[in-house]
Order: C-alpha cells, then structure tokens, then sequence
C-alpha cells in the first residue's frame, strides 16, 4: 500500500513539474505576442477584454450547470465555471488532443458516471457548434448583398464552413443517439472478438454506449432545458463576438456594428473546421483575411491578440490556477497517507 502512494505521490509530482515546465514554454513562445500587446492596449480595451473574457465564463458555467443538472443536483454555477477553465488548460497544453478526455473527467470527479459525462460533453459540443451555426446563418443573411459585391469568394467558404458544422452535429447526434449503430456495434465486435476477455471489455464498452444514449435521450426530452442551453449558448457566443467591435470601434469611430460581429462569426466557424491544434493557426489566418481590408493590419492583429487573450489565454490561466490548486491537495492528501 506504501509502495503505492508512493508512486501515485512521485507521478503527482512529476506532472506538477511538467506542467510548470509547458507553462513556463507557453509564457515564453506562444504567449509572448499577446503578453506584449496586453501592456500597449489603452486602459478603455484593457477593461473590455477581461469584462468580456470573465463574463463569458460565467454564462458558460451556468451553461454547464444546466447540461449537468440531470445528473446530479450537487453540481454548481461555479463548477461550471472551473469546468471551462480546467478543459481550456488542458486543451493548451496538449495542442488539443485533451480537451474532451479532460472535460469527461472533471464530470467524473464532481460525480458524474463516465457515461453521463460523455454524454454531457456531447451535448455541449452539439449546442455550441448551434450557436456558432445560428450566428454564421444570420450574419450571411444580413451581409450577403455586401460579401456578393465585394468578396463574392467568400460565399461558398462559409456555406462549406457551414455545411461542416451541421455534419459535425448530425455525427454527434447519431453517434450519441442511434440504436441501430449500437447494435451494429454489438455485431461487428462478436464477429471480430472471440476470447472472453476481449469480449468483457466490449461488453463493458457497450453497456456504456448504452447509458449514454439514455443520457442524451434524457437531456433532449426536458424540452424547456435544451432551449435554455440553446440561448445560453447563444449569450456566450455574443459575448465572444461583440469583443472585436468594442476594442475596434476607438480607432475606428465609423466602423459597422452588425458587420464585424458577422465577421467574427465567420472567423470561428471557418476556423472551427480547419484541422490544426487546438484550432492554432487556422483562427489567425481567416481573422486576419476577414478584418485586415477593414482596418488595416496593424489594428487587426492588434484586436486578434486581444481576442485572443480573453477567449483563449485568460481562462487558460485561471486553469492553470485550478490545476496548481488541485494538485497541491492532492500531493498533501497522499502525503498524509504515507505519514498514517
């Protein structure tokens, strides 16, 4: 038994320093343009970003809470809350790869059953890429005239960027939903597996895709839920979208409300089907091509840092923050172990 907090206690560690050590990198490389920019932005954009930034944590906090309450009435706003900046950390430090295993397992940890938790982290991902469906939608309808005369290219882009999404929706859906692919499951695998232990562990795995097809069900029949997800989806995204006018609009007094948040609309859902890590790189590059013909480079990359920071940076500090938190309890719980 000693011998095994020991180990749990030295791979604790371990990973403590492995995360000092990305983070450290991460401050020093890839953060160091927005750090720069941060100490250059007047006071007036300063505030704007850590308003915006906090706020939109909180609106998805509670847009977690919603998605979790099913499930167990002990999960709070504020969980929620640390949910965001907890997967967001994660996402950061593995270039993407953990966000979703790192969101399943906070669930896991405030109580949720893994089946539970993947179902809420599909529906969370169904209701966000709505919202991003729904804002996309609406700027093109308003924009169209604008984009047919000035950038008719652009069109077929965003409706593929567009098209995309819903597909990402519909495989989620089935994905999470479908009895007939679960018992296609169940085929393929009695077909393919024949040693006992290989079908315990499928049978393991199927009793799972069964409970999260009960989950989802569960979720998705509480109608006046899911439509209170929908427009606290919705509110988080507003709140993402108004951020680029607002630092803008100082420099830029004339500037069309309606037609920046359009573009930043495009921005995310172009940038959300063009596979990099964690979405780096591809979101720089449409932001850039969609906003530098309408203030320049230099404010451009200006306003994306900002963006940036209070979308990508502030709440993966704040996760930084949890994790150290979290850690450290629990290296003094197994320190006290090995003591008793």
């Amino acid at each position: 038994m000693k011998i095994s907090s020991k180990t749990k206690l030295l791979l604790n560690i371990l990973l403590l320093v492995v995360i000092l050590g990305i983070m450290f990198y991460l401050l020093q490389n890839s953060f160091g343009e927005i750090l720069a920019e941060l100490k250059s932005t007047s006071i007036y954009a300063l505030i704007t970003v850590f308003v915006c930034g906090t706020l939109y944590l909180i609106v998805e906090g509670l847009n977690i809470k919603t998605l979790a309450e099913p499930f167990t009435h002990d999960f709070k706003a504020q969980d929620g809350f640390f949910a965001v900046c907890y997967y967001t950390f994660y996402r950061v430090v593995t270039f993407g790869a953990g966000t979703l295993i790192s969101e399943v397992n906070y669930y896991r940890r405030k109580g949720l059953r893994l089946s539970d938790g993947v179902g809420v982290t599909a529906l969370h991902m169904v209701m966000y890429k709505l919202a991003l469906l729904f804002y996309a939608l609406l700027g093109l309808i308003i924009q169209f005239s604008l984009f047919y005369d000035k950038a008719p290219n652009m069109i077929p882009l965003i409706l593929a960027g567009m098209v995309v999404t819903f597909l990402i929706i519909a495989v989620l859906l089935l994905l999470s939903l479908s009895l007939n692919l679960q018992v296609f499951f169940v085929k393929v695998t009695n077909k393919l597996f024949k040693s006992q232990r290989l079908r315990n562990i499928v049978d393991k795995v199927n009793l799972q895709v069964y409970s999260l097809r009960i989950a989802v069900n569960g979720i998705l029949k509480e109608r006046p839920r899911i439509f209170k997800i929908f427009l606290l989806n919705l509110a988080k995204m507003a709140i993402w979208y108004v951020l680029p006018y607002f630092v803008l609009v100082e420099n830029h007094p004339s500037l069309d409300f309606l037609l920046v948040f359009s573009l930043i609309s495009f921005t995310v859902i172009l940038a959300g089907v063009i596979p990099t890590p964690a979405g780096i790189g591809s979101f720089e590059f449409v932001y850039l091509l969609l906003f530098k013909p309408l203030v320049g480079t230099v404010d451009s990359v200006s306003s994306m840092l900002l963006y940036r920071f209070a979308t990508y940076l502030w709440p993966f500090l704040l996760g930084f923050i949890y994790v150290l938190w979290d850690k450290r309890k629990t290296i003094k719980g197994e320190l006290k172990e090995l003591k008793d």
